[in-house]
């Protein structure tokens, strides 16, 4: 992976600090499988989110397309993610912890699919009362988006 400039480390520096502010209270963080189902909210508790290996990188592909696609996250998966194991929802803190891994990926990686889901997921498309997103999610993901598509020049 090439250096990322300047202001774009000082975004995911900024991105990295809201992450560990933004835990998921109450979840024991032992092994994320479960009686051969994926924890989700275990396993994005879980460090090594913030490099974008190969198996990572799939599974935020995964998630994005349950967020795009089905519109809903739950908590319990098989463990390849094709389909919900059960039918309890994701926590609002796992929602703003992959809001949050989404945007710091979008940078790292260069790749906007995951700044257009996180940005899908800050307008509410999960349909979730209970999903509130913080005012300083919202700014990172301004900050993302305008680091990723800066402004044009004006016309003269």
């Amino acid at each position: 992976m090439d250096a990322l400039p300047a202001d774009v480390s000082a975004l995911v520096a900024r991105i990295d600090a809201w992450l560990s502010l933004v835990g998921t209270d109450g979840v024991i963080k032992s092994a994320a499988m479960t009686g051969g189902m994926l924890d989700l909210e275990v396993e994005l508790s879980r460090p090594g989110w913030e490099k974008p290996a190969a198996d990572r990188l799939a599974r935020l592909d995964r998630l994005r397309k349950k967020i795009e696609v089905a519109r809903k996250l739950y908590r319990f998966y098989l463990p390849d993610l094709s389909r919900a194991a059960s039918p309890q929802i994701l926590s609002v803190a796992a929602v703003l912890r992959l809001c949050g891994l989404l945007l710091r990926t979008a940078l790292v990686c260069g790749d906007a699919r995951y700044l257009n889901s996180a940005l899908k997921l800050l307008d509410g498309v999960l349909e979730r009362d209970d999903c509130v997103f913080p005012d300083e999610l919202r700014v990172l993901a301004r900050s993302t988006l305008d680091a990723m598509v800066p402004l044009a020049p004006l016309a003269a």
